[in-house]
């Protein structure tokens, strides 16, 4: 499953080249960036962004659109996905010659000549903050472009679908993004009190990107040594992805260390969707909190083969791809809320929210 890597790969390499990155590009990147401290913190700010408050959701959607278990789950034809894969190619493309976007990575170039490298172990703060913001704006026009191509090619119902499928495997995903919510069509007072919960909790959602991205070190670390000496005479890119895929398959299945690591983020991820689930306990009304017991209790069919890929690419259980096995005492999809938070709402001990101040 390809997914989580390719949603990651748009979103840390945006503007640098083009939409679609390779994989050694992408693993050459990754470890620069975890190597170095400055790099670190902005790629940390990035994935708060995408994920947390919820600035990559087309992007993500797109990626998810290219696993047919998903995009026939919430009903999306072949042409569909097509329509929206080719304008995100196009987009790729056509990125460097946006206006807009040639002009911010015109900026960008000139606090690289004037500063060097911005990220640097001694480059200025002035010239950290100067990139990083242009990246971001950078990154803001392409998710506004897929956004755009998503909007007109998805019916509403699809839409919904996409959010209520995030809703119905957040304690699998690792990195949840709390705007799932609005699918419910919460109120203004409800969504500020989402504002004010996404703040709070955005401590723990950092944690969670450290640990991921310690173990994404050591992951590509185990990445080089496996990949010594296999490109010699390799001349297509087709066989240099193939000895790639199969290097990755064989750590994420016999490197302890690995598993160890991508279980422990599944766990984290799983505590801070539990915690989110709790604080969400005091603002959906009585009608809401239903539809999210059901999604979470009674997942699609296609939620829970997405979920055992995503566990199998992670290399975190031994089921076959396409298989689901929920692990003992946890609460993942397909698992009833627990007695104890049922019972707390029904006797009354969450405060019933209203749908207008």
């Amino acid at each position: 499953m390809k997914t989580f890597q390719l949603t990651l790969t748009a979103m840390l390499l945006v503007g640098l080249t083009t939409v679609t990155i390779a994989q050694d590009a992408t693993t050459q990147f990754l470890r620069s960036v975890m190597q170095q401290e400055p790099q670190r913190n902005v790629l940390k700010r990035r994935m708060s962004s995408f994920f947390w408050y919820d600035e990559g959701s087309s992007l993500m959607l797109t990626s998810l659109l290219q696993e047919d278990i998903f995009r026939e789950g919430i009903g999306v034809s072949t042409e569909q996905a097509q329509t929206i894969e080719d304008t995100r190619k196009n987009i790729g493309i056509t990125f460097r010659d946006d206006p807009h976007s040639k002009q911010l990575q015109d900026e960008m170039v000139k606090v690289i000549h004037e500063h060097g490298n911005p990220f640097a172990e001694n480059a200025s703060e002035e010239a950290q903050q100067k990139f990083d913001k242009l990246y971001t704006q950078m990154f803001r026009i392409l998710e506004e472009k897929t956004k755009n191509a998503v909007n007109e090619n998805l019916t509403s119902d699809q839409l919904k679908n996409f959010r209520e499928y995030q809703i119905s495997i957040m304690s699998e995903y690792p990195f949840i993004s709390p705007n799932m919510f609005e699918v419910f069509d919460l109120s203004d007072a409800q969504k500020k009190q989402l504002v004010a919960i996404k703040k709070a909790m955005e401590p723990e959602f950092d944690k969670l990107i450290d640990q991921y991205l310690d173990g994404h070190m050591k992951f590509s670390e185990a990445m080089d040594k496996e990949l010594e000496g296999k490109f010699e005479g390799v001349t297509t890119s087709e066989e240099q992805q193939r000895i790639v895929d199969k290097a990755q398959d064989k750590i994420r299945k016999s490197n302890p260390e690995h598993q160890r690591a991508m279980h422990d983020v599944m766990e984290s991820g799983k505590k801070l969707a539990e915690n989110l689930k709790i604080k969400m306990f005091d603002v959906l009304t009585d009608e809401q909190w239903n539809r999210m017991v059901d999604l979470i209790d009674n997942p699609p069919d296609y939620a829970k083969k997405m979920i055992a890929q995503l566990r199998e690419h992670l290399g975190v259980n031994d089921s076959k791809p396409g298989e689901w096995a929920p692990g003992p005492n946890s609460w993942r999809p397909g698992d009833p809320i627990p007695e104890g938070y049922r019972q707390q709402r029904s006797e009354g001990r969450f405060p019933r929210n209203v749908q207008s101040e």
